[in-house]
C-alpha cells in the first residue's frame, strides 16, 4: 500500500535507493508502488522508502512464498557450502554478503549473492543450474566455467529450485509468473565498494528452467593486459577508418580484444565513439556513446549514428544481414573507422561472407584493415613446461601442416607440455592464453583478393605472401615454448 504520511523514528531511503537496495530499476518501483505491492511515502513530490518496508516486501516475494515448504536447515547447509567455497577461492562471505538480509527471502537472496560473489572469485566466466534426474533422483547441478572447462561444484536438492528461479527472475526484472519460454536479462549487485555484473538467461527444460549466468567484466582490459601488443593490432589503432573484423567461436574472447583495442584508441586521441551492440558487453568508463538497439535493430542504428559526426562506430555480432553489410562497408568508405565481430574459424570466410551479403568486392578490398580470429586455450604453468619426444610420424605431420601455412618448422624444434607442480596445483595450466591469427591487407594481399579468387586461391596467395594459418602461428608459439605440444595437436589438420 502507499501512504503520503512521514513516519519519524525510521531510516527514510530514496527511490533510487531503495530501487538499488531490492535490486530493481526506477521503472519497477514506481510499477510496484502503482499495484500497492510496496509501501511509500511521499516528501513533497519525492518518494522515500522506510527499509522495514522494503525487507516486508521481499520477506513476502514470490521467492519467499516459494520457500514455505522448504526447511531453514536446507538453505543453512547450502549457504554454509557456499560459505565454504568462497574461503577456498580466497574470498568470504564478509565480501559476499549483505547484513541488512533477514529470513527465508533473505536467505535465498544471500545464496543468490554468493553464487554471483563465487563466480568472480573463480575467475569463472558462466555459471549454471541445470535441473537434472542425477543417481541420487532429482537435483539441481551447479557448475561453474572456469578455464573453459565446466567444473561441477555442488548438486543442490530440487525443493530449492523453484524459489531460486524466482529470486534470479526478480533480480534480472524477468516476468515472474512466465516459465514455459525463454528470458533473459542484467543483474547488478552491489558488494561494499564493488559492483557486480552478470547477464542471466533462463530456458524451459523437461525438467524445469535452466539458468546461466554470464560475468560481464566491469573493466575494459587494456591491450597490456591482454598481451596483444607484440602483433599487428598496435598498427592498426592507428588508423583512421576502414573496417576490422574480430572474429571467432563462441566464448574466444573476441569482444574483449575489441574493448580493449578501442580502449587504446579512446587513451590516445579523441574521438567520437558509438557501440552499437546488443547486448553490451562492457561498458567503458567515458568516450563511448552505447546505442540500445532493441526495438529497433542494428540496421537503423547504424543509419542513426551517421547523424552524430561518428568518427569510430563498432557494431554487434555481424550475422549476414545484406543492409547491415552495406551499411558498415559504406560507413567505413566514408571515413569512419568500423569494428565489428563475427563468428568464424578462419580469417578468409569472413569476407566472403560480406561478399555473400552484396557488398561488391572493389569496395570491401578498399575499405579492409584486417581480420582478427582469436581463440582460448588453457595457458601452460610456465614452472612446470618440459620438453616431451613427438612420434616421428606426427612430427612430419605437424611440420607439413605448418609449411602450408606458411611456418617451416626448424629441424631441432623442441615441444613441450607441462608437468603439474606446487604453481599450478598440479592441473599444469593457469588461466587461459588467446590464440591468434592475422590477416592484415596489405597492398599485395589487397591486389589478390581484387583478382576474383575463390576463398581456397586467395588464401593460398596469402600465405604465399608470408602470413601465418592460424596453425602455424601456433606452431611457431609452441617451439618459442609459450604452449604447450597438447594445444597444437588439438588444431592439427587430418593427413590426407
Amino acid at each position: 500500500m502507499q501512504t503520503t504520511e512521514m513516519n519519524e523514528g525510521y531510516e527514510l531511503l530514496s527511490l533510487e535507493e531503495a530501487a538499488e537496495f531490492l535490486c530493481v530499476s526506477k521503472s519497477t518501483m514506481y510499477r510496484l508502488l502503482d499495484q500497492r505491492k510496496l509501501a511509500g511515502m511521499k516528501a513533497g513530490k519525492q518518494w522515500r522508502f522506510r527499509r522495514e518496508d522494503l525487507l516486508a516486501y521481499m520477506r513476502r516475494g514470490p521467492a519467499a512464498q516459494a520457500l514455505a515448504n522448504v526447511p531453514m536447515a536446507m538453505l543453512d547447509v547450502e549457504l554454509d557450502f557456499l560459505a565454504a567455497e568462497l574461503q577456498k577461492a580466497g574470498s568470504s562471505t564478509a565480501e559476499s554478503d549483505d547484513p541488512t538480509l533477514e529470513g527465508e527471502a533473505g536467505k535465498i537472496t544471500q545464496l543468490v549473492r554468493r553464487m554471483v560473489w563465487l563466480l568472480y572469485a573463480l575467475r569463472a566466466s558462466d555459471l549454471h543450474l541445470n535441473p537434472a534426474w542425477t543417481s541420487n533422483g532429482a537435483a539441481v547441478q551447479m557448475f561453474y566455467r572456469v578455464d573453459g572447462a565446466l567444473r561441477e561444484v555442488r548438486q543442490l536438492p530440487m525443493a530449492l529450485h523453484e524459489a531460486l528461479m524466482l529470486e534470479w527472475k526478480r533480480l534480472a526484472e524477468m516476468a515472474i509468473e512466465t516459465s514455459d519460454r525463454p528470458q533473459e536479462g542484467p543483474v547488478r549487485l552491489v558488494y561494499g565498494q564493488k559492483r557486480a555484473a552478470v547477464r542471466v538467461a533462463v530456458l524451459p527444460t523437461i525438467y524445469g528452467e535452466k539458468l546461466t549466468v554470464r560475468a560481464i567484466p566491469t573493466k575494459v582490459p587494456t591491450m597490456e593486459l591482454l598481451e596483444i601488443t607484440h602483433t599487428p593490432l598496435p598498427e592498426w589503432t592507428r588508423r583512421q577508418r576502414g573496417l576490422i573484423l574480430f572474429v571467432g567461436p563462441t566464448g574466444s574472447g573476441k569482444s574483449t580484444t575489441l574493448s580493449a583495442f578501442l580502449l587504446e584508441i579512446i587513451n590516445t586521441r579523441a574521438r567520437n565513439v558509438f557501440s552499437v551492440v546488443d547486448p553490451i558487453e562492457y561498458e567503458f568508463p567515458h568516450g563511448v556513446n552505447h546505442v540500445k538497439v532493441r526495438g529497433f535493430g542494428v540496421a537503423e542504428g547504424l543509419r542513426a549514428v551517421r547523424y552524430h559526426d561518428p568518427d569510430i562506430i563498432t557494431v554487434g555480432e555481424f550475422t549476414g544481414d545484406p543492409e547491415e553489410a552495406e551499411l558498415t562497408v559504406n560507413l567505413a568508405e566514408t571515413g569512419h573507422l568500423m569494428m565489428t565481430t563475427m563468428h568464424a574459424s578462419d580469417t578468409i570466410s569472413p569476407l566472403y561472407a560480406y561478399l555473400d551479403a552484396g557488398v561488391k568486392r572493389l569496395l570491401l578490398a578498399n575499405n579492409m584493415i584486417g581480420v582478427c580470429l582469436q581463440t582460448l586455450e588453457p595457458k601452460p604453468c610456465p614452472a612446470c613446461m618440459a620438453p616431451v619426444a613427438v612420434e616421428p610420424g606426427t612430427r612430419e605431420h605437424i611440420r607439413h601442416a605448418a609449411a602450408c601455412g606458411g611456418y617451416l618448422l626448424p629441424d631441432d624444434a623442441v615441444f613441450r607440455n607441462p608437468a603439474g607442480c606446487d604453481a599450478c596445483e598440479g592441473r599444469g595450466y593457469r588461466g587461459r592464453t588467446a590464440l591468434h591469427e592475422f590477416l592484415t591487407f596489405t597492398p599485395a594481399v589487397r591486389a589478390a583478393f581484387l583478382h576474383g579468387a575463390t576463398p581456397e586461391e586467395f588464401e593460398a596467395a596469402v600465405r604465399a605472401l608470408g602470413q601465418l594459418s592460424y596453425f602455424a602461428a601456433q606452431v611457431k608459439r609452441a617451439v618459442e615454448g609459450t604452449l604447450a605440444l597438447d594445444s597444437v595437436l588439438k588444431f592439427l589438420p587430418m593427413a590426407g
